[in-house]
């Protein structure tokens, strides 16, 4: 029942979003002179969006999406659209496009209410939950086995807050907090025992166990101590670009594109297996309105 009220209420808040007045902004327009997107990538959001060093460049479910932006863009403008990536951490991503350094950040980012306060935010794609990857040997099952524990979580995260405000609360006592700076980092901090479990989101847990050498040295508690809707996040007063890109969401959602990166991606065949619950299967047909054959043309 939880998880359904939180998927109803992600419900709301995604059509909050995308609501508003559609006004020509500056984004739109530098892309058409330029003929260039700025996007923003995580390093290390597996399966969202991160390196592959096979290829030397970033791939993911948000990275396919920001192929399917750019093509939509391409086919407004009449021209191809180049995609310009930068490498963004959870402690610069907001930063980097307020500041203008990228135009969307997308991969694995919860919205929450403080973080729009600075900037706007897309359409919820997905949801996951805050939990904590352990060694199966330490035999951690529960929050409270992490008393006496250290804990690890990246910066600027909401896993970080989660995991601060439980400690603070008295709802477990770690032997310490180590904020690092990327998922990546914290999965080498568990590795080598600076920290006996690490926190992020569900789904990037799994990519962080699936992609090491002895993924079955590693397990995914099966508590949750947050909930986490991702969005992409945009900058404020832009509504056009920020339409535009919900449109596309919508649209792949509508045209079956979103369902087949899904499948390849988090799939049973994918790089990290996510079962698609039957809630959010309905959330991704609740936000779908009628769209016109041509919505992304200039009207």
């Amino acid at each position: 029942m939880k998880r359904l009220a939180f998927l109803g209420l992600a419900l709301i808040l995604s059509l909050a979003m995308f609501c508003g007045p559609a006004l020509a902004g500056p984004t739109m327009d530098r892309i058409e002179k330029t003929g260039k997107l700025k996007l923003g990538f995580r390093e290390g959001s597996i399966p969202f969006a991160f390196i592959d060093p096979k290829v030397g460049k970033h791939v993911g479910f948000s990275v396919d999406m920001a192929g399917l932006l750019a093509e939509k863009l391409g086919e407004r403008f009449g021209k191809k659209i180049e995609i310009v990536p930068f490498t963004v951490t959870p402690k610069t991503r907001i930063p980097m496009v307020v500041n203008g350094t990228v135009d969307v950040e997308m991969g694995s980012t919860t919205y929450t209410a403080k973080r729009e306060e600075v900037a706007d935010f897309s359409l919820i794609f997905f949801f996951s939950e805050t939990t904590f990857l352990v060694a199966k040997d330490t035999g951690i099952k529960t929050l409270a086995d992490l008393t006496g524990k250290r804990v690890g979580a990246a910066r600027a995260t909401t896993n970080l807050k989660a995991v601060q405000e439980l400690a603070d609360a008295g709802k477990f006592k770690p032997d310490g907090i180590v904020v690092t700076e990327t998922h990546p980092q914290g999965m080498l901090a568990l590795k080598s025992g600076k920290i006996d479990a690490y926190s992020t989101d569900r789904s990037l847990l799994e990519g962080l166990r699936m992609k090491d050498q002895n993924p079955d040295k590693w397990t995914t508690v099966d508590f949750a101590i947050a909930y986490e809707p991702y969005a992409y996040i945009m900058r404020e007063n832009d509504s056009d670009f920020r339409d535009f890109v919900n449109n596309t969401v919508l649209w792949a959602i509508k045209s079956g594109k979103f369902y087949e990166l899904y499948e390849k991606w988090m799939g049973p065949k994918g790089l990290v297996p996510i079962k698609m619950s039957p809630a959010y299967k309905d959330y991704l047909q609740m936000i779908v309105y009628p769209m016109g054959d041509d919505w992304w043309q200039k009207k």
